[in-house]
């Protein structure tokens, strides 16, 4: 499944949303060095750097290095994605060359093995 990311998403849409599709997943917006909070009902338009922030889609193909680079080309803002192993959420810099696909079905394994 697909996500449109574009200006008027709110962080909490986009969080809520990218967690809906990839559920072992989690997406984490920062501006201007920190966290915006999940239930921050300011658009990404609000918080970008950008001027003119534009639309683009978030694919279950895309790796975590292309999402990254996407949202800071396109809206001028850092994220970063976590996946969920048992109670926590570790960082995927490590494994950021996945795939949103086989990022989240690996935490759906981890979970399953733990669980």
């Amino acid at each position: 499944m697909n996500i449109v990311v574009d200006k008027e998403m709110t962080v909490n849409q986009l969080a809520k949303v990218f967690n809906e599709v990839y559920p072992f997943l989690r997406i984490e917006v920062y501006h201007k060095g920190n966290e915006v909070s999940t239930d921050c009902f300011h658009t990404l338009e609000e918080i970008s750097s950008m001027k003119t922030p534009s639309v683009f889609v978030i694919s279950p193909t895309l790796t975590i290095q292309e999402i990254e680079q996407f949202f800071w080309e396109e809206l001028g803002l850092q994220v970063a994605v976590f996946r969920k192993v048992g109670n926590s959420w570790i960082h995927t810099a490590f494994t950021n060359n996945w795939t949103l696909e086989r990022q989240n079905r690996t935490g759906q394994n981890i979970f399953g093995a733990i669980a």
